[in-house]
């Protein structure tokens, strides 16, 4: 075979491609790879839920375009896909157990492909102050408390990191550097 006669031999991805995104594709051929990109899409959103743009890069070219959007279209109506619902959960999930600021959400969001508008709703009601607490309480446990400024300097690097800003980050340092500082009141020896 010599590669004048045929021009795919010095290209193969190029003829493979065309073969893979041809609309001449028979229906059966089409089907199986619907199939396969949904069950594809389907083992994604088994480790965790998914953003659609998510799931629409990760298929991205492995499939034709208009198999991903099929796919896609076909989880979003059966309630699998849903940007809103990912992002509160996203939102929730660092609540609980990795505390970041807003603006970090934010662009962790942004980063999956979230709307804005819909990063918006998912971050109505973020309580920053209650989430720059979490965040800082366990690190804060672990400083030394024999100087306030290390203390005071360290803990406020650690929460900019996580993306906590202005007035949450300085009354978060304020609360834990007081609360892990000063005694104890004395209510209890007291009541004698």
């Amino acid at each position: 075979m010599s590669e004048a006669r045929h021009p795919e031999a010095r290209h193969p991805e190029a003829n493979h491609s065309k073969a893979k995104h041809s609309a001449v594709d028979p229906p059966e051929h089409t089907e199986a790879q619907y199939q396969k990109a949904k069950n594809a899409a389907l083992r994604l959103l088994t480790y965790r839920s998914r953003s659609e743009k998510e799931v629409h890069r990760r298929l991205q070219g492995k499939f034709p375009q208009e198999i991903i959007d099929r796919t896609v279209s076909s989880l979003r109506r059966q309630g699998l896909l849903d940007d809103a619902a990912f992002a509160r959960e996203w939102r929730e999930q660092r609540e609980k157990s990795r505390p970041r600021g807003p603006a970090v959400i934010r662009q962790e969001l942004q980063r999956l492909g979230v709307d804005r508008e819909v990063i918006q709703e998912a971050l109505t009601g973020f309580d920053a102050g209650a989430n720059a607490y979490q965040a800082g309480a366990k690190y804060a446990a672990k400083l030394p408390l024999n100087d306030a400024q290390a203390f005071r300097r360290k803990l406020s690097a650690f929460l900019h990191r996580r993306g906590f800003e202005g007035d949450v980050l300085g009354h978060t340092v304020e609360r834990l550097k007081r609360e892990l500082l000063e005694p104890l009141d004395g209510s209890i020896d007291e009541e004698r």
